[in-house]
């Protein structure tokens, strides 16, 4: 049994298919172009899923608008494809009207859903070929999809005022969002086959400093929500005005509904004010250190934005992200045994966590209509935030070292062999029995000897021969009988004989 289930691991192609793949015939090497067929069903399903999921949603969001608002259905298709290339971050124009920042909500679950999918398919052990077809897999179905929308919303720009913002724009928003998806799915799998592609050996202190960037991207994240959600308690009176131009049920719901799409890219604006950058509205700013008037638009989702001259005490918010900074130096100086390779893990966790902040911020910014450019001033943002994460790393990291007990390191998990049947990836389980038996027996073997030592040398003056009897049941009966004893064997003993000749001359008695 465990020969076969090392067959079946060595041959399963897949993680989460469970797929098996075929033995190639003796001196027949396939080339890289060569696919099994359950692979080749399961790339399929990784190019098709995501998308006509994607799809389906579309379609439904946007029949749902048009019954609810008693528009004409003959513009359905074009606004299919527009809101399929807006939820990937493709600017729109609508009538003389540039629409460029767009909800994250809806690209956020977009590339999850293609990461999943990506990382169900990574084989136990990845080749770069079959990474290669992986990757390919997710990028075909939106790029073909992208593809579609860009000749629907061009064949309609007569008759409906939606237009695209050209083909090198979508193409490129769909292939880098989808190659970060696909790095997200190989990298939560095969992290260690994905670092093998690169052509350099990436040091510890990297790895370390890539593991603290993303805590410190988090924990920043969700001080700006922390922040957010204070801000909205604090000015409630003006929820009233910003559902001002509701008339009805349908238009509360659907302006309720745009406020959460929006939710993220409030968050990351929220992130960049405590980090001292500040926010543009076209003409106007909000910053720690200033507010300067302009036009905005009316939305539940912008109602903490704060009113008015800056007050004095915003200032000290600029702890916010030191502290952020100064956690993640303390835990890469607690975790690092490598002293020399401590301070490069922190500034890597400072550009990392830099850069991140900044590709968030190009994603949750852009182009409104009549209000101008709206999202985070980029370079006070770059130059603010990789100022706090490495000046508070550094404090941290130095803190740590000088007053804090270094943690213990953690051990990474032991990769088991799939060759072996030590260990079965799938239950969770030891199916090889004897790689404990061995260990018992060679164990219950020594308890052994020692008793039978003990037997022996218990007391080095006698020694005594048992004969061991069989019965008439097949059991084993052993009596062993002590010099000068007066009790007579049990009557199930059927015969015992001490050898006089091997005892000691001192315990030789005349006449027995």
């Amino acid at each position: 049994m465990n020969s076969r289930n090392a067959l079946v691991r060595r041959t399963s192609g897949s993680r989460g298919t469970g797929e098996t793949v075929a033995a190639s015939p003796p001196g027949h090497d396939p080339g890289w172009w060569s696919l099994s067929p359950e692979r080749a069903r399961t790339l399929l399903l990784v190019a098709a899923r995501p998308t006509i999921t994607a799809l389906a949603a579309t379609v439904l969001l946007v029949l749902v608008v048009m019954l609810t608002t008693g528009t004409d259905l003959t513009s359905a298709p074009a606004a299919v494809a527009a809101t399929w290339l807006a939820a990937h971050q493709v600017p729109l124009t609508i009538g003389r009207t540039t629409l460029g920042l767009l909800p994250l909500v809806p690209t956020a679950v977009l590339v999850w859903l293609a990461a999943r999918e990506c990382a169900r398919a990574v084989p136990n052990r990845p080749t770069p070929v079959e990474l290669g077809w992986l990757t390919g897999a997710v990028l075909a179905g939106p790029l073909l999809m992208a593809a579609v929308c860009l000749a629907v919303t061009g064949d309609a720009a007569g008759v409906t005022p939606l237009e695209s913002s050209g083909p090198v724009a979508a193409f490129g928003w769909v292939l880098v969002l989808y190659l970060v998806a696909a790095a997200a799915g190989i990298g939560s799998r095969a992290w260690s086959s994905l670092c093998a592609l690169v052509p350099i050996e990436i040091p510890e202190w990297a790895v370390l400093g890539a593991r603290a960037a993303r805590r410190t991207v988090l924990r920043m994240l969700g001080c700006g929500a922390l922040a957010t959600a204070i801000s909205f308690f604090v000015h409630l009176s003006r929820l009233d005005g910003a559902y001002r131009q509701a008339h009805n049920f349908t238009d509360v719901l659907g302006t309720t509904l745009l406020s959460l799409l929006y939710l993220p890219n409030v968050v990351i604006g929220a992130a960049g004010i405590l980090s001292g950058a500040a926010v543009l509205f076209g003409a106007g700013s909000v910053g720690l250190f200033g507010v300067t008037g302009g036009h905005m638009p009316v939305l539940p989702a912008l109602i903490p934005v704060p009113e008015g001259p800056a007050s004095p005490w915003w200032a000290a918010l600029l702890l916010v992200p030191l502290g952020v900074g100064v956690l993640g130096g303390i835990e890469l100086g607690r975790t690092s045994d490598d002293r020399p390779g401590a301070p490069w893990a922190t500034l890597t966790c400072a550009a990392l966590s830099t850069l991140t902040f900044l590709a968030l911020a190009i994603l949750g910014s852009g182009q409104l209509g009549a209000v101008g450019w709206v999202g985070v001033d980029l370079l006070m943002l770059v130059v603010l935030m990789v100022t706090w994460f490495g000046f508070g790393g550094f404090v941290g990291m130095v803190f740590a070292r000088r007053f804090l007990t270094p943690a213990a390191p953690t051990e990474p998990a032991e990769e088991y062999d799939d060759d072996t049947d030590d260990y079965d990836d799938d239950t969770g389980d030891y199916e090889d029995d004897d790689y404990y038996d061995d260990d018992y027996d060679d164990e219950d073997e020594d308890v052994d000897d020692e008793d039978d030592d003990a037997a022996e040398y218990d007391d080095p003056a006698v020694e005594v021969d048992a004969e061991l009897v069989e019965d008439f049941d097949d059991e084993l009966e052993v009596s062993i009988a002590a010099p000068g004893s007066t009790d007579e064997p049990a009557d199930d003993i059927v015969d015992v004989e001490v050898v006089e000749s091997d005892l000691p001359d001192e315990d030789k008695t005349p006449g027995r």
